[in-house]
Parts: C-alpha cells; structure tokens; sequence
C-alpha cells in the first residue's frame, strides 16, 4: 500500500487540503500528516515548528491563534496557483479524508515535549467530538510519550511509533506502549530486520520512500505501507 506524505508533497504544497485531494486523485487510500497545537489549543496540520519554511508568514505556529494561521498563504512557496491554500484545522483534514475517501496516519508532532500530554489530549478530544471513524485512523509519534499518552487515553485506537536513527528492542517497547505499527526510515531498513519486526507482529510501515524501483523489493521484505511524497508515481509502479 502507497500512502501520501503531508498530502502528495512533491505535487502539491504539504499539509493543505489541496495535497490530500492530491494525494487521492493519485490513487491513494491513505495519508500521513502531522497536527500540532496552535495558540487556542486548537489541532492544526502542520509539519515544522515555526510556520516560516511553508507559509509567507514567521513565528511559531504555539504562539500564534488560529485566525492569524488562517491568514497565512499556505500555498505561495510552492507554486504562485496555490496562493490561495491555508493551514488547514484538523477538522477541516478530518473532513477531507471523509469526502475523499481516505484513511489517516495522523502523526502528533510534538515540538514541546513538557505539553504532551496536554496536545495528545486536545487531538483525541478533536478526532472524538467530530467522530471519525477509528477503522481508518493510526496515531503515530517520534515521541515515545506521545505513544504512550494516546495508548492511556484513547487505547482502542491503533498506535505507531515513528523510528529515525536506531530501532529498540521491539518486545520490550511493545510490553509498554502494545503497538500497532512501527514506522522506521526506509534508509534503516534490510531484509532481516524487516523479518524481526513482522515476526514480532506489528505491521511496517516505511517512510518516506520515492523511488518506484524499490517498491517490489520492499514489498517482498513485508512492508505494509510505503509513505511517500509522490503517491500516484509509486502507485503506477506497484500496479505494474
């Protein structure tokens, strides 16, 4: 399964909604995006700590509130016919996914490890109040108590924890955070751990992975999900 990053990344500026209609224009069933909190404590998504790199504004996306987020131009830096893209709510990407037809990788960014518990809170508090329909959610992390706030708050939601550099023992993570998933750096991965973490029983995920070539050999290794920043061009490949 091909799963869009932020959206389709590399057709369309992350993390708006006009990435997600990207993302499933191209085929896609799933994607994977970030939600942090803004200044009211309300969950938008966004990847990055300040709002600089993706919007013509500056400052920390925390310190600001979400009237102000929504004056941004989310679309600009990408293409000047994107100018019109905002920094959506999760709301608003819960809807998205709803109208068409996706499932979500809803991954807490935390940027303020002392406010994880309050910002896992506010997502879950946000995903229950509009309802979405658990069947098509996981909530994945870097930050382990990220894991394990969502495992204590919410647990009959599937849970993945993100790996970057190293890859713990899997057993004895698993014994405190019972996860779903494990979403490991693709650069990370050979055959053999592959094997170790489908044999532990958890479901791999890889990210983020563009190279269509690749897509069999990862495959056969037992990955479940390639997340990807073009979508529709790893879809092709696989369906080939």
């Amino acid at each position: 399964m091909i799963a869009g990053h932020r959206g389709a990344r590399a057709v369309a500026p992350e993390n708006t909604l006009i990435s997600m209609k990207a993302a499933a224009d191209a085929g896609a069933t799933w994607i994977e995006t970030d939600t942090q909190l803004c200044e009211d404590l309300i969950p938008v998504v966004i990847h990055d700590k300040s709002v600089r790199r993706c919007t013509n504004g500056s400052g920390s996306v925390r310190h600001k509130p979400l009237a102000e987020l929504k004056q941004l131009d989310a679309g600009s830096w990408f293409g000047t016919e994107f100018a019109d893209a905002t920094i959506p709510t999760l709301v608003e990407l819960l809807q998205a996914c709803d109208d068409y037809g996706l499932s979500l990788n809803l991954e807490i960014k935390v940027h303020y490890e002392e406010e994880v518990e309050l910002q896992v809170r506010k997502t879950i508090e946000t995903i229950k109040d509009y309802g979405f329909d658990t069947n098509k959610l996981i909530l994945s992390s870097f930050s382990y108590n990220a894991v394990k706030y969502c495992l204590k708050l919410w647990p009959e939601v599937r849970r993945g924890l993100i790996i970057e550099d190293w890859v713990p023992d899997i057993e004895r993570l698993d014994e405190k955070l019972d996860l779903y998933s494990i979403h490991l750096d693709h650069h990370l991965l050979n055959e053999k751990l592959a094997k170790e973490i489908t044999d532990s029983g958890k479901v791999l995920q890889i990210w983020t992975m563009n190279d269509p070539q690749q897509v069999d050999k990862f495959t056969r290794w037992g990955v479940s999900t390639i997340i990807s920043d073009n979508p529709g061009l790893l879809i092709s490949a696989a369906n080939k």
